[in-house]
């Protein structure tokens, strides 16, 4: 598979892979979740790529290899991030390098705490986009944790930003144990505490992104774990009752609950059904 590094101005380090498809028909940026790397991704990319879609990887600030604290990172940043990354992207493909490939559709994706920062960029500048998918989003998260830290994680987050509120359980990624001992094993993912700063700043974002989705413009692909324990089902299902109502027509919001799954449906035992959706959205949006 061919790859080009594209440099991301104005980010202090960041750059993007594009991994490109024979003949491609649409182009996707692809956006991790807390605390992995976008190497975590071979198969969904190989996947896409295989399906005509050149596909855009990044590390997030402060994840795997990027610069910036490890995993302590506000989401506003993450979400700054990605809109230049979505412009760098475009500017590459204008370029002669890029060869045209300016009008093919482009798609946003993001897992998780990424499918947030997704979710973001696209409502905050969806003219250039031709939709969204939202894996596992992180809208509601911190169900376990109780109801007076939640409501203090803002202030929290503002005075003690270095402490750690809390550890992901890797157990709750998959049912899968090979792909659990992938992850723990991996040294460029995050296996400390999740920072008080981002923690606090993803709670409240992804209260705020609920809160305004209505507004949403794009056709949206939203899929989630019926007992995914680290990002709600609750918060997918609420997005995909309100999102873009705002508008008339409204924009197609599809959403795939899996019976059963955890949060990285790909990678977990529903993994070929969540693949066969997200291979069937494509297809309708581009032909």
């Amino acid at each position: 598979m061919r790859e080009t590094v594209i440099p991301i101005p104005g980010t202090s380090g960041l750059q993007a892979t594009l991994h490109h498809a024979e003949e491609p028909r649409a182009l996707l940026l692809l956006v991790h979740g807390f605390g992995e790397h976008s190497g975590r991704y071979g198969r969904t990319v190989e996947f896409l790529v295989d399906r005509g879609v050149n596909v855009v990887t990044y590390d997030l600030r402060g994840h795997g290899t990027a610069p910036g604290p490890r995993a302590r990172v506000a989401t506003e940043a993450h979400i700054r991030d990605n809109l230049a990354v979505r412009d760098a992207v475009l500017e590459w493909c204008r370029s002669p390098e890029g060869g045209g490939t300016e009008s093919l559709p482009r798609l946003l994706m993001g897992h998780s705490m990424g499918g947030l920062i997704a979710g973001e960029s696209g409502l905050r500048r969806p003219w250039d986009l031709a939709g969204l998918i939202l894996s596992s989003p992180g809208l509601v998260v911190g169900e376990g944790t109780p109801a007076p830290l939640r409501a203090a994680a803002p202030v929290i987050a503002r005075l003690l930003p270095f402490l750690p509120v809390e550890k992901l359980d890797p157990r709750e990624i998959s049912r899968i144990p090979e792909y659990v001992a992938d992850y723990t094993s991996d040294p460029l993912v995050h296996h400390k505490g999740v920072p008080a700063l981002t923690a606090g700043t993803l709670l409240a974002g992804g209260q705020k992104f609920l809160g305004r989705s209505s507004a949403l413009r794009l056709p949206t692909l939203v899929i989630n774990g019926s007992a995914d324990s680290i990002t709600s089902p609750k918060g997918a299902r609420r997005f995909a009752q309100v999102a873009g109502s705002d508008h008339d027509p409204r924009p197609e919001i599809t959403y795939r609950e899996f019976e059963g799954g955890l949060h990285e449906l790909f990678n977990d035992l529903c993994a070929d059904e969540a693949y066969a959706a997200l291979g069937e959205w494509l297809d309708a949006r581009l032909g």
